[in-house]
């Protein structure tokens, strides 16, 4: 227990500082982690990617709000368009969560690392960001339309949807910090429906540990919080001072190496 709460305690913190910085929520680090350290508590190998990636949309719950706190104490949030995307993001992710519970364990942990792959890949090979215009590519209703897709794979893979989300508002022609805040919004939308489907699903579960609501594994998510939820406005701080393309890079080559450990582990 000690591990599990030592270890999330320090994850929280880099959550909630990516959380404000690229607007991705966390999952991205938060699920690999909880998939390695949830069978060190011998938790049934079928439970852990579920609970992983409940936990994290919980997570994610907080981080979004702090995230979206700070973004919107400089005016950054697009309200306009931030409403259509919330609702194709709480409805794709309320369809992801269910389309997850049904899959495996396996090809879920095989999925994420696929995903984790197809970030740092785009994270290396993007051009430079289209210049903001007034107008935008997209209209508002097509916006959320396509974003009921970005929730579905959010909800699936426990993560908060930036990934996906940043490069489609920047192509549409928004500004990069409105985007990011924009993101940040969904990624709250999302996680606030996908935590509270995977705890329902998971209710009937037999074989989950003690401390468990559903899905949620309440230890890791109650050491995860305080970190995420404090250095999110960290994030925000850092996204509006320091060039994120150098923050990037390190990513990617992150996200490389925990897509590999999750393939070959």
């Amino acid at each position: 227990m000690l591990l599990v709460v030592g270890v999330c305690l320090v994850l929280g913190a880099l959550a909630g500082v990516l959380s404000g910085l690229l607007g991705i929520g966390g999952g991205l680090i938060i699920v690999p982690t909880l998939a390695w350290l949830l069978p060190q508590m011998g938790i049934e190998h079928q439970l852990v990617m579920p609970m992983a990636l409940a936990t994290s949309l919980a997570t994610i719950c907080v981080t979004g709000t702090s995230s979206v706190m700070a973004h919107q104490r400089r005016s950054s949030v697009p309200w306009q368009q931030a409403r259509w995307l919330v609702m194709g993001m709480i409805i794709g992710g309320l369809l992801g969560a269910q389309v997850a519970s049904l899959m495996s364990g396996l090809w879920l942990k095989r999925f994420f690392a696929v995903f984790l792959f197809f970030s740092a890949w785009r994270m290396l090979m993007r051009k430079a960001q289209p210049l903001p215009s007034e107008q935008l590519r997209l209209s508002n209703p097509a916006l959320g339309g396509i974003n009921v897709g970005v929730g579905v794979i959010s909800s699936m893979l426990g993560i908060g949807g930036g990934t996906l989300l940043v490069p489609l508002l920047t192509f549409a022609g928004m500004a990069l910090t409105q985007a990011v805040a924009a993101a940040a919004t969904c990624t709250l939308a999302v996680a606030v429906a996908g935590s509270l489907s995977y705890a329902i699903n998971g209710l009937q579960q037999t074989g989950l540990p003690d401390g468990s609501f559903g899905y949620l594994y309440l230890p890791a998510l109650l050491a995860l919080l305080p970190g995420a939820f404090f250095m999110a406005p960290l994030g925000v701080r850092l996204l509006h001072k320091v060039p994120a393309q150098k923050i990037k890079l390190g990513f990617a080559a992150l996200l490389v190496l925990v897509g590999l450990e999750m393939l070959l582990n």
